[in-house]
């Protein structure tokens, strides 16, 4: 049942990751910064568990899925901070890993539901 909980857990992760990366026009984050920090430390702790947990049942997936974990962070850091002269080239870049992190992140999501 633990592994039905954290998978519940890993959805509810993601729901409060889209709520607090809402921007108005200007750019500015619409949620307060309280919920980005309660977004920000579920997903690190869902991240950890789910690892943790699939390392032993599916290790092929728990490395790809910190692999691209620390691609997306990397990335958006890279697009915040370090290379805005680089901006088309790391928003695309950002944008695919991004989508092959929810696919991994959905086929996490699967195995902990299907797992006893």
């Amino acid at each position: 049942m633990r592994n039905k909980i954290l998978a519940v857990f890993g959805i509810i992760t993601y729901i409060l990751s889209v709520l607090s990366s809402a921007q108005n026009l200007q750019g500015d984050y619409v949620a307060s910064a309280a919920l980005i920090v309660i977004s920000a430390v579920a997903i690190v702790a869902f991240t950890i568990m789910a690892i943790i947990y699939l390392w032993q049942r599916s290790r092929m997936l728990s490395v790809l899925f910190i692999l691209l974990t620390i691609i997306v962070l990397i990335l958006t850091f890279a697009q915040e901070l370090i290379l805005p002269s680089y901006g088309s080239v790391v928003v695309i870049l950002l944008n695919i890993f991004k989508m092959l992190k929810l696919v991994i992140f959905i086929l996490v999501i699967i195995k902990l539901f299907k797992s006893n």
